[in-house]
Order: structure tokens, then sequence, then C-alpha cells
């Protein structure tokens, strides 16, 4: 029976097996597939958001100017733009992704006519044209993508997986 007259808890009876560490339950163990699948939806994010950075820097790369800090300074964005949409896409929650999707397939094909027009020595009003129509649309990519996930989330949150034990 425990002692409660003393300042702290003492239970002698009890206290080689509780604080023994070799009598704990050993954690379960997680395969290399539940891994991948545990984190798939927020390795897709860095990969969309590394495409979503390598579209700015094409559309910055447009510009005869000294400001080369832009798109690295606003590396943030497009990562929390990347990470949302990919946790969209990893919650099959196309309906709320599609916009954010069709923006940022607007801004690659943006960004094809862009090294297209720089390659064939195009005016450079219309490349300047180009960079910023290019750099408008994934920025409402990324708006659209924070905004669904927002949404998705108040409406319906994830849910913590269930006990493995």
């Amino acid at each position: 029976m425990a002692n409660f007259s003393l300042p702290a808890p003492f239970e002698p009876e009890k206290s080689s097996f509780i604080h023994d560490r070799t009598t704990r339950p050993a954690r379960p163990t997680t395969s290399n597939n539940d891994l991948v699948r545990r984190f798939a939806g927020f390795g897709l994010g860095l990969v969309l958001a590394a495409f979503m950075l390598a579209i700015a820097f094409q559309a910055r790369d447009g510009w005869e100017n000294h400001r080369e800090w832009v798109v690295a300074m606003s590396g943030p964005f497009f990562a929390l733009g990347g990470i949302a949409l990919g946790h969209l896409l990893y919650r099959k929650k196309l309906e709320a992704a599609a916009p954010a999707l069709l923006f940022l397939v607007l801004a690659a094909l943006i960004a094809g006519f862009d090294i297209a027009a720089d390659a064939g020595d195009a005016d450079m009003a219309f490349r300047d044209a180009l960079s910023i129509g290019g750099g408008v649309v994934l920025a409402i990519s990324i708006a659209c993508a924070v905004f669904a996930v927002l949404w998705v989330e108040l409406r319906s949150p994830t849910k913590a997986p269930p006990p493995q034990m």
C-alpha cells in the first residue's frame, strides 16, 4: 500500500518494476513502407514547391535586372504553397486542389512560352509580359492552395491515426 504521509509518493513494493526500463514494452516497429506512406504528402509537397520555385526562377531570369534576391526571399511562400498542395493531393481532395493545380499548370505553360521567346530572341516587352504574367499566375496558384487547405482543414480536419496497441 502507498504511504501518503511522505512528501513525495513512494511505493516500495512496485518501485523496481515501474522504474525499471527493461520491463517497458518495446515501441512498435515501423517499416519503410509505413514511413513512405506517412510522409508521402509532405514529400509530394516538397517536390511541388521545388517545381514552383523553378518556375519562379525561370520567370525571374527573363528580366534584365540586378534584383536576384527577389525569388530567393519568396522561397517560404513557394514552400507553403507546395506543401499545402501536396497535402490536398495526399488527402485526395482534388476538387479543392483543382484551382491551384490549374494555375500551376498555367504558370508552367507561361514559363515554357517564356523560354521559347528567350530562345527565339523575341521582343523584350513580350518577354517581360510573360515573366510578369507567370509570376502573377504562380502567386495566384499559391494563394489558391493555401486557401484550399485552410478551407478543407476547417471543414474536415485531418484525424490522427488510431493507436497501434
